[in-house]
């Protein structure tokens, strides 16, 4: 029994010879790129999102409200410089939106938050400053020299009436920031030492916080100020609806503009006519080449001008040089 061919030495079974260029079968320069840790794409720091409570802010809200609080900054600068009479300085650094119960735990223990009402804005908004820069301004206030050595106690009442009013009197810059947005009434109604017993929303309920870095003398600490998501809701559901309903009203203005500009460059058919006359059935049925009709337009009343079953206008018969022409005149009692 003669021995049949081996797999190598079938035409058919024969591996080719590898090529060193050639790319690996199953791949591909796209694949082999995207594996490479260069073609990564390459992202932010990763931050917490809670997928049942989706971002809220539109982003033409988180304008208005950078805006305002910019204005805010700079309008409480002001403020402070000209009270404390020293040098100050209120930077607005971040918008961010948590829970409300995330705000509370990112706060120092050593601040005082401030309960602030916003009639007619429903809910309350807190106002956090550290309790040092609070005891500086307060000696400031006071003729002292507002050093950083102060005291590791909490306010006491003359010192919270003081720092009440210089409060009170940001919150009037607050609200002429705020005036683009809604027309507000910020109150200071309460100030707690312990931020962590302040319940101005549920624990998770969202908060859009801004973080301010304030300056007073030589030192600089963090501020922030804290709303609700459902107060700040109704006055941006209003801009919103007003801002679109100015739109609408650009937009169907721009429409009919262009409408008008295209209509005067269209061709209509116009034609004269006399006023109409009514006839019998069986004398239209009667008609024959050579009769005549007798009209009931007087020679005495004008033509009308009629385009589309439409009469905007009333003529006199006559001629312009070899045609036939109709003069527009007024029509009868319209004087």
């Amino acid at each position: 029994m003669t021995p049949g061919p081996s797999r190598s030495d079938h035409p058919r079974l024969k591996p080719r010879a590898r090529d060193p260029d050639a790319t690996p079968v199953g791949s591909s320069d796209q694949a082999t790129s995207a594996r490479t840790p260069s073609s990564r794409r390459k992202g932010g720091e990763p931050r917490t999102y809670d997928f049942r409570r989706p971002v809220r802010l539109a982003r033409e809200h988180a304008h208005l409200l950078r805006v305002a609080m910019s204005t805010f900054a700079r309008q409480a600068t002001t403020v402070l410089t000209t009270t404390l009479r020293t040098v100050c300085q209120l930077s607005a650094t971040q918008l961010e939106e948590l829970s409300y119960d995330q705000y509370l735990i990112s706060l120092n223990e050593r601040s005082v938050c401030g309960v602030v009402t916003m009639e007619p804005l429903p809910g309350k908004a807190l106002i956090n400053l550290d309790l040092t820069t609070l005891l500086m301004m307060v000696d400031y206030l006071l003729g002292g020299p507002g050093t950083e050595e102060q005291p590791d106690r909490p306010l006491t009442d003359i010192e919270q009436a003081l720092t009440r009013q210089t409060i009170q009197r940001m919150l009037r810059e607050l609200a002429y920031a705020l005036e683009p947005i809604s027309k507000v009434t910020p109150t200071l109604v309460s100030m707690e030492g312990n931020p962590q017993f302040v319940q101005a929303a549920a624990p998770t309920d969202p908060v859009v916080v801004w973080n301010f870095d304030l300056q007073v003398g030589p030192r600089t600490s963090p501020a922030t100020l804290c709303f609700p998501y459902a107060m700040l809701s109704p006055a941006l559901d209003t801009l919103a609806r007003s801002n679109q309903d100015g739109e609408r009203v650009r937009l169907r203005r721009e429409a009919t503009r262009r409408t008008t500009r295209r209509l005067a460059d269209v061709s209509v058919e116009v034609s004269v006519r006399f006023d109409p006359t009514r006839m019998p059935s069986s004398v239209i049925g009667d008609l024959a080449v050579g009769d005549v009709l007798p009209l009931g337009h007087k020679t005495t009343l004008p033509l009308s001008i009629v385009s589309a079953a439409t009469t905007f206008a009333k003529a006199v018969p006559g001629v312009s040089g070899r045609h036939l022409a109709v003069r527009v005149v007024e029509p009868p009692g319209s004087l």
